[in-house]
């Protein structure tokens, strides 16, 4: 597992590397990226003197394809709005999805 994330003025960004077993189920993923975010996640928050607006899992969104050392990717986004941190889904990954 491999975490980068970084406070970026009101937003947050990062990326995750993740080994997940092939037929891992969607909810077993989820709290598995649940796990690995929701400390860096909140600090963040905190840092930022917000609350997050959903579970970490929905702030990380996959990318196609896998690292060199054959783990699944993600981006993770974040910003705020009022007093909340909300998901914000990468362009990136909106154009993957578009083609």
């Amino acid at each position: 597992m491999t975490l980068a994330l970084r406070v970026e003025g009101r937003t947050v960004r990062g990326e995750l590397a993740l080994d997940l077993p092939p037929g891992t189920t969607a909810a077993k993923r989820d709290r598995a990226i649940g796990a690995l975010l929701v400390a860096p996640l909140s600090d963040a928050a905190a840092t930022l003197s917000v609350v997050l607006a959903a579970a970490p899992s929905a702030y990380a969104y996959p990318l196609p394809g896998k690292d060199e050392a054959g783990r699944t990717l993600f981006v993770v986004r974040g910003r705020v709005e009022g007093d909340r941190l909300v998901p914000e889904r990468p362009e990136a990954t909106i154009a993957v999805r578009r083609r």
